[in-house]
């Protein structure tokens, strides 16, 4: 494996084009193959498998969350080997009334010369003793 400015690139564009209503230019940096591709977000529903159903999640947050980008971390990383490749990050969410700190993860591969996402994973780190207590409060 080695670090790769492409693949981090690729990445910084993500958050461009999430950032912005701009599905088309969303879809064009997704997988073209309905297979394999997966967001995961922060909410315990945000799961959506296949392509058209991570456009369609993105076009449903564009009204949801309105205002809602994503801001690059201070050292985003993208790596590769062949035709593979994963990046990781610590973006801000930027909400009209505040900004949230988050972890991405996520898996790219080439298409057609480009990288493209096949998998991002985005969450909101919770401390341990939280979690317990959340886990509490639903088993009761």
């Amino acid at each position: 494996m080695q670090r790769s400015p492409e693949v981090r690139d690729m990445l910084l564009r993500f958050y461009q084009v999430f950032s912005a209503p701009d599905l088309e230019g969303f879809a064009q940096i997704i997988a073209q193959e309905d297979e394999g591709v997966l967001v995961i977000g922060t909410d315990p529903g945000d799961w959506a498998e296949g392509r058209e159903r991570w456009i369609a999640a993105r076009e449903a947050l564009t009204h949801t969350m309105e205002g809602l980008r994503l801001e690059a971390g201070e050292e985003p990383q993208g790596y590769e080997e062949g035709s593979m490749g994963w990046v990781a990050d610590r973006p801000t969410a930027v909400l009209p009334d505040g900004t949230i700190s988050t972890r991405l993860t996520g898996v790219v591969r080439q298409e057609e010369g480009e990288w493209r996402l096949v998998h991002i994973h985005l969450s909101v780190g919770v401390p341990d003793e939280e979690v317990v207590e959340l886990q509490k409060r639903w088993s009761s």
